[in-house]
């Protein structure tokens, strides 16, 4: 697993941290029950401070996407993968329609928007 620290990010880096766990989780790179590194190796790693990384940790783990076994380290938690997920997706849409909504005061176009999608998904059209 690869995790990317932007410090130019406005995110916290304990926030880019939980986004990339994340992200490994949801793509499959990350399977479950898969060792996570320790906070000092993590730490050193990606050249944070190990509160950072256990404050990431914390929050993963109050989320249900990974748990702690005292004396054997972090692991990945997919038991509850499809409710974390269609959790993200519910608050992705409220997201897009508040972006959406934005838009349509900026008198952007529905087209511009509809391009957009499909720009992003690789121009594929309805039923494809």
């Amino acid at each position: 697993m690869v995790i990317k620290l932007s410090f130019d990010n406005p995110k916290p880096m304990y926030e880019q941290i939980e986004d990339e766990i994340k992200r490994a989780i949801y793509s499959g790179e990350l399977e479950d029950n898969e060792p996570l590194p320790s906070v000092r190796q993590l730490s050193a790693d990606l050249q944070v401070s190990q509160i950072t990384t256990k404050r990431a940790y914390a929050d993963l783990e109050r989320e249900g996407f990974i748990y702690t076994v005292a004396g054997r380290g972090t692991f990945v938690k997919l038991a509850n993968i499809d409710t974390l997920s269609k959790n993200r997706q519910q608050e992705i849409m409220e997201e897009l329609e508040s972006q959406i909504k934005e838009a349509y005061t900026a008198k952007i176009s529905e087209e511009d928007i509809v391009d957009l999608v499909h720009r992003i998904y690789g121009g594929k059209e309805d039923g494809q």
